[in-house]
């Protein structure tokens, strides 16, 4: 009966939003148009072309083409329209044409790039794009942004990307982790397809599973995210892989030290079905072993493949693999950067490795003559995690999970309302030897089932849209449920294509699964994922939002936005002096709060042949964490963050700079030392040496040194035809500032990250 009284509640909100909604009966059959849009010289498939109809000028619909260059505008009323094609850089499509009821109307437009400036027509796909045009916590990448932050290698990657995002902390160079506004690695969702990637970081932290090459756009939330996402209370990244060129066979060939890779894609049916493959391997651990003082002999790759197929004008299916692989010893300082051989040989046992994969499957339709659009998504995705040398691994941790997703959408004229269902099925195993006692199974299974229901309503002459929405989340194991409101408003004061924007977002969010990593593990990435045992409560967050947007001139626009969450029934060990590794668990309060600000510059000119873009972030946080017992700022803690990019352009050769500055993380000191004796039969306390261990100060009293890397890039461009070749050259930490990775107590060494350091690559693109 909660449940009911609840979902009835939001149903009244609606309601009484639906009467601003004009909506038309089914039994009218409104006429739809879809096509594609072709870009002339490559043919290949435009995505993000604005496709526009418009009455008197009046914008009526609009959308903007997915990855395949397809478009579709559902539930068009009787009567006359201008149909506008438009892309930045070419030429508009422009068409007079009459509507009538049940009419489908089918368009292939292809684009010609032209030199004049072209006024581009914003949609709201178009609206959101770039750093500062944050909403609420969302920000809507696409490959564009990606390959604005150059890093080693030729091509771009998501994870360098989301580090230039404030409220975004990651280890350094190295490291696999990556903490959102607060929150802990497990607390955050990261989705290919639809499908969760467990770890999807490599070891190096500039490169992930999301490679720029597979990304046809990515939405990453840092926090008060809607109702059709569950399962984690700190972020979600949902990315949306490429289809395949369906018009003709393209590729790539890169070759670095730090990350290689080749792509092919190309039809099977024109058209129709068409394929995208690509493979990237680091060759450190083969060409560069120790490389600039530095033992980097680390081993990651990771390998994608999709198969994408139109059928009729109503149905499309999509089948998918990733595969990730990572192995190295992340204390990997065994030299000195002149060469200076450390005196003594250390023998290191802080080799970490994971893999990811994932393989599944989507089916979508779109109803020809109701305004109806479903979606079923299935699929399977594993994670190992080993901690310790290969043949003889201390930790072991795997995580299977199967999932089955659907979602339903009804169109309204001016928003949608959906439904979804998921069910996600998962099998964990480990072996921790004694780390955490009070584990009583090395394995255990769960069963995950969420169901939403949310409206996208546009009001007030689309001034304000409106994003309510409940999320039901069961647990089976323990019988435990749970239903979580949620709600993202936007304001335009002065419309959706103004200056202003104010936005706002609230949720209450719940988790089930746990990632257990002893935190005086002094840089450790091993993280072995449990269930929530089912006599605790489920992890709790609460979001709060509030951002401002504002568009000044032409290419600079800024935003600032604060962020308050609230957590509660977290699982974080149990803090000991003593480094013996008992760690037991605890129930942990937490809350974060801080504010963002960003300034995006885009192409502005600087003279005939020069133009600039970049951006600027500065992030203020505050992360704490209360046992009840003690009260501690998390090694995730970073309450100042600066990130700039510099980006000038000329013709086809580009200079770009990039630098981070960042406040020390926290770290728990050492006490002093003792000795400890086996007090076993036998045992003569008088004659036995006992084995000295250090003791530990109370939990993350002391920082790290601010952290702060600059990295200088040349880029030259030659294009020949359908053939793109591209040369980078860079130098990675160019003032070769000394940043800590972390500071091992037991064997008294520094470990460091990358040093000054550069990197040379080349990639040819065939269109």
């Amino acid at each position: 009966m909660f449940i009911l009284k609840r979902f009835s509640g939001f149903l009244m909100v609606v309601g009484i939003c639906l009467p601003g909604i004009r909506a038309t009966p089914v039994m009218a059959q409104q006429a739809i148009l879809r096509g594609f849009v072709t870009n002339a010289e490559t043919e290949q498939a435009m995505q993000g072309a604005s496709v526009a109809l418009l009455q008197d000028e009046e914008l009526l619909y609009g959308v903007a083409s997915d990855g395949d260059g397809f478009f579709q505008i559902n539930r068009i009323s009787a009567g006359s329209y201008l149909l506008r094609i438009s892309f930045v850089g070419y030429g508009s499509y422009e068409e007079f044409f009459v509507v009538a009821d049940g009419d489908i109307i089918e368009r292939s437009v292809v684009l010609t790039e032209s030199e004049a400036a072209i006024d581009e027509l914003i949609v709201e796909a178009d609206a959101v794009a770039g750093i500062a045009a944050v909403i609420a916590g969302l920000e809507l990448v696409v490959p564009a942004d990606i390959e604005r932050v150059l890093i080693p290698g030729v091509s771009g990657d998501l994870a360098s990307f989301l580090q230039t995002l404030p409220g975004v902390v990651v280890q350094g160079d190295r490291g696999g982790q990556y903490f959102v506004r607060g929150g802990a690695p497990d607390q955050n969702l990261a989705l290919i397809d639809g499908l969760p990637v467990y770890m999807p970081f490599h070891i190096l932290s500039f490169y992930s599973a999301f490679p720029e090459e597979i990304v046809d756009k990515a939405e990453f939330y840092t926090g008060g995210f809607g109702a059709q996402y569950g399962t984690r209370v700190s972020s979600v990244t949902d990315v949306h892989a490429r289809n395949g060129n369906k018009q003709n066979y393209a590729g790539s060939l890169a070759l670095a030290p730090f990350m290689s890779g080749v792509r092919v894609e190309g039809p099977i049916i024109r058209n129709r079905v068409s394929f995208l493959v690509n493979i990237r391997e680091s060759l450190l651990e083969t060409l560069s072993p120790n490389f600039f003082g530095q033992d980097l002999r680390y081993r990651l790759g990771d390998r994608f493949g999709k198969l994408h197929a139109l059928i009729g004008n109503s149905h499309s299916i999509s089948g998918m693999i990733l595969d990730t692989d990572d192995r190295g010893d992340i204390a990997g300082t065994k030299k000195s950067f002149d060469g200076e051989t450390i005196p003594k040989s250390v023998t290191d046992s802080a080799e970490v490795s994971w893999k990811n994969r994932v393989y599944g499957g989507t089916y979508n339709f779109r109803s020809n003559r109701l305004p109806v659009l479903f979606s079923l998504t299935v699929g399977q995705s594993e994670m190992t995690n080993e901690f310790g040398p290969a043949n003889d691994p201390a930790r072991e941790s795997k995580i299977k999970s199967f999932d089955i997703n659907t979602k339903l959408t009804w169109l309204l004229r001016t928003g949608s309302l959906n439904a979804g269902y998921s069910r996600r099925a998962s099998d964990f195993e480990y072996r921790l030897d004694d780390n955490f006692q009070d584990l009583d199974a090395d394995t255990l299974a769960m069963t995950e089932t969420n169901v939403f229901l949310d409206a996208n309503i546009s009001l007030a002459g689309n001034r304000i849209t409106l994003n309510p929405g409940l999320h039901y989340y069961h647990v089976s194991e323990g019988s435990r449920s749970t239903l979580d409101p949620r709600l993202r408003i936007s304001v335009f004061p002065d419309g959706p294509l103004g200056r202003h924007q104010i936005n706002l977002a609230f949720g209450i969010y719940h988790q089930a699964t746990t990632g257990l990593s002893d935190e005086r593990d002094l840089g450790n990435l091993f993280l072995a994922w449990i269930p929530t045992p089912a006599d605790l409560p489920l992890q709790k967050s609460i979001h709060a939002i509030l951002g401002y947007n504002l568009r000044m001139i032409k290419g600079l626009s800024m935003s600032v936005e604060g962020f308050y969450k609230d957590y509660s029934d977290l699982s974080v060990p149990v803090f000991s002096s003593f480094p013996s590794f008992t760690t037991s668990l605890q129930s942990a309060d937490g809350r974060a709060f801080g504010v963002d600000f960003r300034l995006d510059v885009k192409s502005r000119p600087l003279s005939e042949d020069w133009s600039i873009d970049g951006y600027m972030s500065y992030g203020y946080s505050n992360v704490e964490y209360d046992t009840g017992t003690i009260t501690y700022t998390p090694s995730h803690d970073r309450p100042h963050s600066f990130n700039m990019l510099a980006h000038i352009v000329q013709n086809e050769l580009s200079f770009t700079v990039l630098t981070t500055i960042g406040t020390g993380l926290p770290f728990t000191s050492s006490g002093g030392f003792d000795k400890w004796i086996l007090l076993t039969p036998g045992v003569d306390v008088a004659s036995e040496p006992g084995q000295t261990r250090i003791l530990y100060n109370e939990p993350f009293t002391e920082r790290q040194p601010t952290y702060a890397r600059t990295d200088v890039w040349l880029e030259k461009k030659v294009e020949s035809g359908r053939q793109v070749t591209t040369l980078r050259a860079g130098i990675i930490n160019v003032f070769n500032r000394k940043n800590l990775f972390y500071f091992d107590l037991f064997e008294f060494r520094r470990v460091d990250q990358l040093p000054i350091t550069p990197s040379l690559g080349v990639k040819i693109e065939f269109r």
